[in-house]
């Protein structure tokens, strides 16, 4: 059976240490949320003895060989998704897919506990998208938006300090863009949000130089079901959230910040 580590987060703090970790996901590097630390040293000094307890550290001051299967990734990552998302107020639910070559780890933070198990390399999507709560992608024909002509006209009623939809929707409908897209993403949205957060990704080139996807997809859970929002190309799409659409607006978001990495 696959090892899986389970361990609260100065745990995770004192294997990171002894492991001699230069780098770890920033998704999963702090919280806003989780109990407060009274005494860090104390404290530090017992999430330590509960790791040696459990055989995750050695009396050499080593990370067990399961550890290091596991966080060693880190360091030599190639491509990593990151997750947020917060289905209710004062908590947020964070994760990383880490992928080297064939080998994959995700890593999943929530509250106070963190989550470590391998998945196969082509599993990284659905494996990340999984730990989202339970919401069924919304059934929606896709609707979309030309994001230049949304922009100009957003930056246009801002400046009278309009934040009405109908401003943007009459600035839109000024310059001879259908506005059907942008009513029927703006009447889905507006309504009430079971939760929200948004998937990215990162790649490293062979020199180890970071290069950031150009945007982000965001997930919205209405009552009807998940939302995904993303851009493709000149257009801002709204459709729903499967799996199959994970996978194409991800997989296009990495495939472009590889060649930037290449250039």
């Amino acid at each position: 059976m696959a090892f899986k580590l389970d361990v609260d987060r100065l745990e995770f703090a004192v294997l990171a240490g002894w492991a001699g970790l230069k780098r770890l996901p920033p998704v999963v590097q702090f919280s806003h949320y989780g109990t407060p630390v009274q005494d860090i040293n104390a404290e530090l000094d017992a999430a330590d003895a509960r790791c040696r307890q459990r055989g995750l550290v050695n009396r050499a001051n080593q990370v067990s060989d399961e550890v290091w299967d596991l966080i060693g990734i880190y360091p030599t990552t190639a491509v990593e998704y990151d997750l947020r998302f917060s289905a209710k107020k004062g908590t947020e639910l964070r994760a990383a897919m880490s992928q080297s070559g064939q080998v994959a780890v995700r890593t999943v933070m929530h509250g106070d506990r963190y989550v470590l198990e391998r998945v196969r390399a082509e599993d990284t999507v659905p494996a990340l998208a999984s730990v989202l709560p339970e919401h069924p992608p919304l059934k929606m024909k896709p609707v979309n938006v030309d994001l230049t002509e949304m922009r100009a006209v957003m930056a246009d009623v801002q400046k009278k300090g309009q934040t009405d939809p109908r401003a943007i929707e009459q600035g839109l409908r000024t310059r001879g863009i259908d506005v059907t897209g942008f009513r029927k993403a703006t009447e889905l949205l507006d309504g009430t949000k079971l939760g929200a957060g948004q998937i990215g990704v990162t790649v490293w080139n062979a020199q180890r130089k970071e290069f950031r996807g150009d945007h982000t997809v965001q997930v919205v859970d209405v009552e009807g079901g998940r939302v995904s929002i993303y851009n493709s190309g000149n257009q801002r799409m709204v459709a729903g959230a499967d799996i199959g659409t994970f996978r194409r607006v991800l997989g296009d978001l990495t495939t472009a910040a590889q060649r930037r990495s290449t250039w």
